[in-house]
């Protein structure tokens, strides 16, 4: 059978497969994209800065920026050696990616993402499960020194995050913390 005659076949019994499951065939250009999609369009997004190192030690497959960089390739990020749950690879959500390009694109926020899941974090944290990213860099501004804090944590709210902390939380005084839900 010829790749003419074969295609037609093969988009018929996606469809099908597609009614049979309840849900409708989608063309791959208004399907969501995928994780390392999302994390090539934030790596291509000038004003995210994802971080190249980190506040609380050397390990440069751990930081922000090699979260993305390895999600983009199709790999799991890998959590730091010295944190709760060390040397391990993390599936970055796809919610999560969504919200961190968001703030850019859709809120106008430039910001310096400072930890995805490497860093030290508590041992529940939603940063080892991929779900969660600290920004310390507001706009040029640091987190605690009159970075518009309050408002962008309003916006991790309505992109779905539900773990949203900054200054006057515990720990959270230099950055702000946005989780989305197990």
């Amino acid at each position: 059978m010829s790749v003419r005659t074969l295609a037609p076949r093969l988009i018929a019994g996606a469809a099908a497969l597609a009614a049979l499951m309840g849900t409708a065939a989608t063309a791959s250009a208004t399907a969501a994209p995928g994780r390392a999609a999302l994390a090539r369009q934030i790596l291509a997004t000038k004003g995210i800065a994802p971080a190249t190192a980190h506040a609380g030690g050397r390990h440069a497959a751990s930081t922000a920026r090699q979260n993305l960089v390895d999600t983009a390739h199709g790999k799991g990020a890998l959590t730091s050696p010295w944190g709760d749950r060390p040397n391990r690879r993390v599936a970055l959500d796809t919610r999560m990616l969504n919200g961190m390009l968001k703030l850019r694109t859709r809120y106008g926020y430039r910001i310096a993402v400072s930890e995805i899941v490497g860093g030290d974090h508590s041992s529940r944290s939603r940063h080892y499960a991929g779900l969660a990213f600290d920004i310390n860099y507001i706009n040029g501004r640091h987190v605690g020194s009159g970075a518009p804090h309050r408002n962008l944590m309003a916006a991790c709210r309505k992109l779905g995050a539900t773990e949203v902390l900054g200054p006057g939380s515990a720990g959270h005084a230099t950055h702000v913390h946005c989780g989305w839900p197990r």
